[in-house]
C-alpha cells in the first residue's frame, strides 16, 4: 500500500520559493510605497498592491495547510489499518507458535518413533539371522537322515510338527521385519514433509511481517516530513503575517506626515550627486537576482563595517528602522517624490523627523537583514519608480 502524497503544485520546497520572492518584492515594494506616502496626493495603488501579493501568498499558504492536514488524516488512517494488520500479523504469529511447538513435538515424536523402529530393525535382523543359521543347519538331507532315523511315530510326528512351526515363526519373523521397513520409510516421509512446511509456513510469515512493518515505517517517515513541512509553512505564514502588520504600520506612520519638500533642487543634482560611501559595487541596478526571478532595483557598495554612510541630498528622516529584506534602513525624503534608502546598515545614527544636509552621516555600513558581506544599499526613488543610482551620482574621479 504505497502513500497518497500531496500534490506537487503545493510541495512546501515551491512555496517556500514563492514566499521568498514574494519577500523580496515586498521588500522593494515597502521603498515604493514609502515614496507615494510621502505625497501630497497620496497614490496609494502600489503599496495596496503589495498588501494584496502578502494577502494572496497567505491564502496559498492557508489551502496548502488545509490540504496538508487532510493528507495527514488520509496517511493516519491508512497508518491505523496498518497498525490492525501488524497487529493480526502478531495474532498469526502466536498461532503459528503454538502450531510450531506442537509441530516440533511430533517431530520429536516421530524421531523417538524412527529411533524405536531402528533397533526393532536391528533386532529383527538379528533373529532373521540366527533363524537363517538354523535353517541351514536343518536343510537338505541332514533333516530327513535326522527324521528317518526315529524309532517311533510320535517322535517321527513331533519333529514335523517343530519344522512347521520353526518355519512358520521364520515366515512371521520375515514379514514382521517387511513391515519395519515400510514403517520406516513411512516415517522418513513424514518428517521430511513436517519439516517443509513448517519451513515454508515460517518463511511465509516472516516475509508479510517485514512487507507491513517496512510499508508501517514508510507511513511514519512520509508523516514525519508531512508535520516538519506543515511547521515550515506555518513559520512562513506568520513571517507574512508580520510582514503584513509591519507594512500597514508603516503606512500609517507615514500617512501622517506632509509633504513640506521641493524636489526641484534634487532633479536639478542629476549626475552630480556626492556617493554616500566610497567602495567598490557589488551589485548594479537591474542585475538579476533570485535565480533570474527579480532584479535589484538599487546597487549595491562594498564597504567595511563600520565605514560611514553620508545623506546624498538635503532631505528630512522618513524612516530609520529594521526592515526585513534591508536589515537597518534609513530612507530620507528630498521632495515631489524623491528618495533615497540606504540599507544594510551596522547602525544609524537619525530618527524619524531629523532633517540632514548633504554630506551629513546618517549611518554606518554593514551586514544586517542576514547579508553574508558587509557593504550598503542605495537606492533612488521617484513616485514609486526604482532609478539606477548611477545616472544620479556623480562620476567616479569628479
Amino acid at each position: 500500500m504505497r502513500p497518497t502524497r500531496a500534490p506537487r503544485q503545493r510541495h512546501p520546497q515551491r512555496v517556500h520559493t514563492r514566499v521568498i520572492a514574494s519577500i523580496l518584492l515586498l521588500a522593494c515594494g515597502v521603498s515604493a510605497a514609502i515614496s507615494v506616502a510621502s505625497e501630497a496626493n497620496g497614490d496609494r495603488a502600489e503599496t495596496r498592491e503589495a498588501l494584496r501579493g502578502i494577502v494572496t501568498e497567505l491564502n496559498n499558504l492557508n489551502a496548502w495547510l488545509t490540504e496538508a492536514d487532510a493528507q495527514r488524516s488520509r496517511w493516519l488512517a491508512q497508518l491505523q489499518e496498518q497498525d490492525k494488520l501488524v497487529a493480526d500479523l502478531s495474532a498469526q504469529a502466536d498461532v503459528a507458535a503454538a502450531e510450531l511447538a506442537a509441530a516440533e513435538a511430533r517431530l520429536a515424536e516421530l524421531t523417538a518413533r524412527h529411533n524405536a523402529l531402528e533397533g526393532q530393525r536391528s533386532l529383527q535382523a538379528h533373529k532373521i539371522s540366527q533363524h537363517l543359521s538354523a535353517a541351514q543347519r536343518l536343510s537338505g538331507g541332514d533333516f530327513f537322515k535326522l527324521l528317518l532315523n526315529q524309532q517311533t511315530p510320535e517322535t517321527f510326528d513331533r519333529m514335523l510338527r517343530y519344522h512347521g512351526y520353526f518355519s512358520s515363526a521364520r515366515a512371521r519373523t520375515l514379514e514382521r521385519y517387511q513391515a519395519t521397513l515400510d514403517h520406516l520409510d513411512t516415517n522418513r516421509a513424514e518428517l521430511d514433509e513436517q519439516a517443509e512446511r513448517h519451513r515454508e509456513k515460517n518463511a511465509a510469515l516472516a516475509d508479510r511481517h517485514k512487507t507491513l512493518m517496512a510499508s508501517r515505517q514508510e507511513r511514519q517517515v512520509l508523516l514525519a516530513e508531512l508535520d516538519a513541512q506543515r511547521e515550515d509553512t506555518a513559520v512562513q505564514r506568520e513571517r507574512l503575517l508580520a510582514d503584513r502588520a509591519r507594512l500597514e504600520k508603516l503606512l500609517s506612520e507615514l500617512d501622517r506626515r506632509t509633504a513640506t519638500l521641493d524636489g526641484s533642487q534634487f532633479l536639478a543634482g542629476k549626475g552630480s550627486l556626492p556617493w554616500p560611501l566610497r567602495g567598490p559595487i557589488r551589485a548594479t541596478f537591474g542585475r538579476p537576482r533570485a535565480d533570474g526571478r527579480l532584479v535589484w532595483h538599487g546597487m549595491v557598495v562594498s564597504a567595511e563595517e563600520g565605514t560611514p554612510v553620508a545623506a546624498v541630498f538635503r532631505g528630512r528622516v522618513v524612516f530609520a528602522d529594521w526592515l526585513r529584506g534591508f536589515g537597518l534602513l534609513i530612507i530620507l525624503d528630498h521632495g515631489s517624490g524623491f528618495m533615497t534608502l540606504y540599507g544594510h546598515a551596522e547602525s544609524l545614527t537619525k530618527v524619524p523627523g531629523d532633517w540632514v544636509e548633504a554630506g551629513e552621516l546618517i549611518a554606518r555600513a554593514g551586514r544586517s537583514g542576514g547579508q553574508s558581506k558587509s557593504g550598503l544599499y542605495f537606492e533612488i526613488r521617484q513616485k514609486g519608480a526604482a532609478k539606477d543610482p548611477l545616472g544620479w551620482l556623480a562620476k567616479r574621479g569628479t
